[in-house]
């Protein structure tokens, strides 16, 4: 069998995620609407999904901000300003780029300050993203603090699932830097033999 390209494998791969994280992102959105609606939040998985994304794929990762808007929005049964809201508001989550190319994705990687400073930066650069959508879509200020309130529990879920995927194989890094550390290995192995 051939081996996959790297741009076959990142298709695959975002792919293959994407939709487990929609099918995942559905099921909890349509569970919590259904068995307890009077709950003014949801926790959505979304925060978690673009934070191993962005540090995966780097702008590919915006691909993950959208799958997340959409599946937190069909099982929602939004309208279409609220698609706009989710989708185009959880794009600003791709500002944590700046963040990751000036400190380094080894670091962030690496560093727990760091790791909850990147998590918190999507956080907040999607809250923010969200409210700027609604704004201008006519909501008022008060939309901010919904933003920020309803996904305070999806921010700590994502903290925590992400310091525990930073210990996981290939799961929180460059995906070019792992397949490129896994042949390095390979090959060491290959002269060791």
């Amino acid at each position: 069998m051939k081996a996959l390209t790297f741009n076959q494998y990142r298709i695959t791969n975002i792919f293959i995620l994407s939709l487990i994280f929609f099918i995942a992102e559905t099921l909890i959105t349509r569970g919590a609407r259904e068995w307890f609606p009077e709950l003014p939040y949801v926790l959505s998985l979304n925060i978690l999904f673009m934070s191993l994304e962005f540090m995966r794929w780097r702008a590919f990762g915006a691909i993950s901000a959208i799958v997340g808007g959409v599946a937190f929005c069909m099982a929602s049964r939004a309208t279409p300003g609220q698609y706009a809201v989710y989708c185009l508001g959880n794009l600003m989550a791709a500002a944590v780029l700046i963040y990751i190319k000036y400190i380094g994705r080894k670091k962030v990687r690496d560093k727990v300050v760091l790791t909850v400073i990147y998590v918190t930066l999507i956080f907040a650069a999607a809250c923010l993203g969200r409210f700027l959508t609604a704004l201008i879509l006519g909501a008022d200020l008060k939309a901010l603090l919904a933003f920020v309130t309803t996904d305070i529990l999806s921010w700590m879920f994502a903290l925590i699932g992400v310091l525990a995927a930073r210990n996981a194989e290939g799961l929180f890094e460059d995906q070019k830097d792992y397949l490129m550390r896994l042949e390095k290995e390979k090959q060491e192995v290959s002269h060791e033999g």
